[in-house]
C-alpha cells in the first residue's frame, strides 16, 4: 500500500500531466456544450479533466476503503470514443486511479434560491444586520454578493494597531473583484445584489492575495481582508454555528458545516483533502480560469440537495462538533453538489492574520 507521501507525489505527476494548461483552445471543459460529440471531436483528455486529487476509490457507486488518485472529468467517455493518447491511465507510478464524473467548479458569487434556517440571523442573512456577524451577505461595490467568513486581527507589525484593529475575512473575488479592487474601496453589507449601497458601507478593502489567472501559475488561496469601520458593531460569531474555537487541518472523512449568504446552514463531508483543480472565474466566459493546488473538496450529504450555492463564497468551513475553522470556501458547481475550499492555515499565513 502506498504511503501518503507517495500518493501526493503521484498526484503531482498527474497534475503536471493534465492540469498545467491554460490556452484558450484547451478550455472546452468549462463549456456548456461540452457533451459527447464535442469531447470525442477534441480527442484530448486535457479538455475533459477539471481536477486531480486523492481519495477513496468508488466501485459501482460504493466508496471503498482503497485510496487512489482521483481524476475528475466533466464527462466520462466510453473507450471507443477515445484515442490511445487520450485514454487516462489506470495507475500512476503503480498507484491506482479512479475516473470520477464531476461538474467543473466556478467561483461562487451571484444569487440563488435559499433554504432558510429557523434563526433570525439566518432568515435575514441577505439583509443589513447590526451587530455584524459572519455567515451573511456582503460585497465589493462591483461584485454581486458573497459571504463574511469571520473576524480577524493582523499579524503584520506594519499595519497600524495591528493587534487591536478588527478586519473582515472573505474571498479576493468577493472583497476585491478578482484583483480589480483598490486598497480603501468600500465594502457593503448587505452585498450589492441584496440592495447594498454606499450607506451600507461597513469596511474598507485592506489586503488581498493576488489571484494568478490563466491556469499556468498555481494559487493556494482566494482570500482578502477589509478593515472594519469604527462605527460598526460586530459579534464574533457565525450565524447558526457560533464562535470559532481554533483551527485544524481538513482531512478526508471529516464532517464539516458552514453558513453562507445563499444556502444558509449546511453540512458536508471532506472527500478529497489534496485537490488540484482548474476553477472557472467568469460564468459568461469559460476560457477565464485559475489553477488551485492543495485545496479540499466537500461533498453534500446524501440527504441534502446541495452543500453551497452562488453567493456562499467566503463562507468559513468549520469542523462539526468542535467549531474549529478548517477552510475558506470559494468555488463549486452551479448545482452545489460539492464545494472547494482553501486550507485555513494557508489563508491565515498568506494574509498575515489570526482569527478572533
Amino acid at each position: 500500500m502506498a504511503t501518503k507521501n507517495e500518493m501526493v507525489e503521484a498526484k503531482k505527476v498527474c497534475t503536471k500531466r493534465f492540469l498545467n494548461w491554460g490556452s484558450s483552445d484547451e478550455t472546452a471543459m468549462f463549456s456548456a456544450s461540452n457533451r459527447v460529440a464535442v469531447m470525442a471531436a477534441s480527442a484530448n483528455a486535457k479538455t475533459n479533466i477539471n481536477a486531480v486529487g486523492i481519495g477513496k476509490k468508488i466501485v459501482k457507486g460504493q466508496t471503498t476503503t482503497d485510496s487512489c488518485i482521483r481524476i475528475y472529468v466533466t464527462q466520462k467517455l466510453p473507450p471507443s470514443l477515445l484515442s490511445a493518447a487520450s485514454t487516462l491511465p489506470s495507475a500512476i507510478d503503480g498507484i491506482p486511479t479512479d475516473i470520477i464524473e464531476s461538474e467543473p467548479a466556478f467561483m461562487n458569487i451571484s444569487g440563488a434560491i435559499a433554504t432558510d434556517a429557523n434563526l433570525s440571523c439566518s432568515n435575514n442573512r441577505k439583509q443589513q444586520q447590526r451587530p455584524l456577524m459572519a455567515g451573511i451577505s456582503l460585497s465589493h461595490p462591483q461584485v454581486t454578493a458573497g459571504t463574511i467568513a469571520y473576524f480577524c486581527h493582523s499579524t503584520n507589525p506594519t499595519d497600524i494597531n495591528h493587534a487591536e484593529q478588527v478586519y473582515l475575512l472573505s474571498n479576493n473575488h468577493v472583497l476585491a473583484d478578482v484583483n480589480r479592487g483598490k486598497m480603501g474601496d468600500d465594502i457593503y453589507q448587505p452585498g450589492v445584489l441584496d440592495g447594498g449601497i454606499a450607506i451600507n458601507n461597513v469596511a474598507k478593502l485592506h489586503r488581498l492575495v493576488e489571484l494568478q489567472l490563466g491556469g499556468q501559475v498555481a494559487n493556494e488561496v482566494d482570500a482578502a481582508i477589509a478593515i472594519l469601520n469604527d462605527n460598526i458593531n460586530y459579534q464574533v460569531s457565525i450565524c447558526s454555528i457560533g464562535t470559532v474555537t481554533g483551527t485544524n487541518v481538513a482531512l478526508e472523512n471529516m464532517e464539516v458545516v458552514k453558513h453562507g449568504r445563499t444556502s444558509g446552514y449546511t453540512e458536508g463531508i471532506v472527500t478529497d483533502e489534496s485537490l488540484d483543480i482548474n476553477v472557472g472565474i467568469d460564468h459568461n466566459n469559460p476560457n477565464v480560469i485559475a489553477k488551485f493546488e492543495d485545496q479540499f473538496r466537500i461533498d453534500r450529504l446524501a440527504t441534502a440537495p446541495h452543500f453551497a450555492l452562488g453567493g456562499d463564497s467566503g463562507s468559513l468551513i468549520v469542523s462539526k462538533g468542535d467549531n474549529k475553522a478548517v477552510g475558506l470556501y470559494f468555488a463549486g458547481p452551479a448545482s452545489g453538489t460539492y464545494g472547494i475550499a482553501n486550507q485555513i492555515e494557508v489563508v491565515l499565513d498568506q494574509l498575515q492574520i489570526k482569527l478572533l
